[in-house]
């Protein structure tokens, strides 16, 4: 695990909204969105009855017309399903949600002022509309840990849209770059070196 204990995440906010937000559009209940598919879905349906029954009328012989149209207006119906069903399992399976880049945001916390080391970066789906994130941030010997969790923060607030955010400071080791255990999670050994420099921090968003 990593050197020492983990910080603490976000929560609570003002009422002004992140830009990363306003620009998505899957922000609302996904429950609402399954609710709203299933009438439009029902809606659809019926038109195709309708339209297979004014088939049969005119033409008798065209009894085939119902099935036919069942089964292409059922197809639409599964296409509109589609990203509530790739929302859901992404929530279910804790992976990084769909407008969230992991390589950039890695390289976004990499490059706040005092860190020269990014790693451990975690990104998964609470709900389809609020995302968690967890890291280490390794920085200069002189850095400030306030200052860097507070600009990681807002960096995450403001750009990703993320509240519920659990950040570890530590001091920078240069076996960081070559270790591949420590690319993903420091090891018990160089823990204990930078046990002194690791702070534990709650960062708490005012209300």
């Amino acid at each position: 695990g990593g050197g020492g204990g983990g910080g603490g995440g976000g929560g609570g906010g003002d009422d002004s909204q992140p830009a990363s937000l306003k620009k998505k559009t899957h922000v609302e209940n996904i429950n609402v969105r399954a609710a709203f598919i299933h009438v439009i879905g029902d809606l659809i349906q019926s038109v195709g009855v309708v339209i297979a029954g004014y088939i049969i009328k005119f033409w008798p012989t065209w009894k085939l017309a119902d099935p036919i149209c069942t089964f292409l207006f059922s197809i639409l119906v599964i296409f509109s399903t589609i990203n509530v069903m790739v929302d859901a399992l992404l929530v279910i399976m804790e992976a990084t949600p769909r407008h969230i880049q992991y390589d950039d945001m890695l390289q976004d916390l990499q490059l706040i002022p005092g860190v020269r080391h990014a790693h451990s970066l975690h990104i998964w789906s609470l709900t389809t509309n609020r995302p968690a994130v967890s890291a280490h941030l390794a920085t200069d010997q002189d850095a400030t840990s306030r200052e860097i969790l507070d600009r990681a923060y807002t960096l995450l607030r403001e750009k990703y849209g993320i509240e519920q955010v659990t950040l570890q400071v530590e001091e920078y080791q240069s076996s960081m770059n070559d270790c591949h255990v420590c690319q993903s999670v420091l090891t018990h050994t160089e823990a204990s070196h930078t046990m002194s420099s690791v702070l534990d921090c709650h960062i708490i968003c005012p209300n």
